[in-house]
């Protein structure tokens, strides 16, 4: 059996997930028996089962074939480190949240900060999209029309400055921001449709 189950790693680490899929198959047992043992450290039953088959795929595609210890003891290592590494850290981190947090229903230990809506992650992450779909949109503009709206808008040059810098009528440099707004306006709404 061992020198079957050597030979299944080898070819799964050469990319048949038939192989895989077989070796799983052989300890899905004892990835099930772990799973249930640490199970209150989980949400529920699959996401415990879900770390028991991710230590399992690490073994099979770290196993280095020339080691001595069998595939099956390391198989129960991994699977057994893996399960242990992740429940102590989300014990630990519960841990930190109740003394953080819960401990006497007030707050403690968090930075000042955070009551800045300035400083909250889900804000800053929705302004960066914002900007990085903007940026876009606007590569996507003809060259002077883009030019010329970050010059005004990003370099703060009014239209005249922009107007003697390219030696054009403020009229014009007006007529070619105001049709590239259009177009960002028409490119944020067609991306927002399509995402």
């Amino acid at each position: 059996m061992t020198i079957q189950m050597r030979h299944c790693v080898r070819a799964a680490q050469r990319g048949d997930k038939i192989a895989a899929e077989e070796l799983i198959k052989a300890f899905k047992p004892y990835l099930n028996h772990q799973a249930k043992k640490y199970q209150r450290f989980y949400q529920n039953f699959d996401e415990a089962l879900s770390t028991a088959y991710h230590g399992a795929i690490d073994c099979i595609y770290q196993y280095d074939l020339s080691q001595s210890e069998t595939v099956t003891e390391m198989m129960v290592a991994s699977v057994h480190n893996h399960l242990r590494r992740e429940s102590y850290s989300r014990t630990c981190y519960y841990q930190r949240v109740e003394k953080t947090i819960m401990e006497n229903d007030t707050l403690t230990d968090l930075p000042e900060d955070l009551i800045s809506q300035n400083a909250c992650p889900e804000l800053c992450y929705l302004e960066d999209e914002v900007r990085t779909q903007l940026y876009w949109a606007l590569e996507q503009l003809p060259e002077l029309q883009q030019t010329f709206i970050r010059l005004h808008f990003i370099h703060g040059y009014s239209y005249q400055q922009i107007a003697q810098k390219y030696n054009l009528q403020k009229s014009t440099i007006c007529g070619y921001i105001k049709r590239g707004l259009r177009n960002l306006k028409i490119l944020l709404e067609a991306d927002g449709e399509a995402s």
